[in-house]
């Protein structure tokens, strides 16, 4: 699974309600997670949303 702006903005949008810093954290989510890691392996949304939760968190902070 990779990620789009799009997905960001539709279906995940909850992600970034109230939290500061949504467009830095959208930028460094997008940026691990609009390609898969490998030709061998994909992104699962767990992996996603686990690594996306911490980011999201991160620049909250910032």
């Amino acid at each position: 699974m990779t990620l789009t702006r799009k997905l960001l903005d539709t279906k995940y949008i909850w992600w970034f309600h109230n939290k500061r810093n949504a467009e830095q954290a959208k930028a460094e989510i997008l940026a691990l997670f609009t390609k898969e890691p490998d030709d061998c392996h994909e992104w699962s949304e767990q992996d996603i949303y686990e690594q996306s939760r911490k980011i999201i968190a991160r620049w909250d902070q910032a």
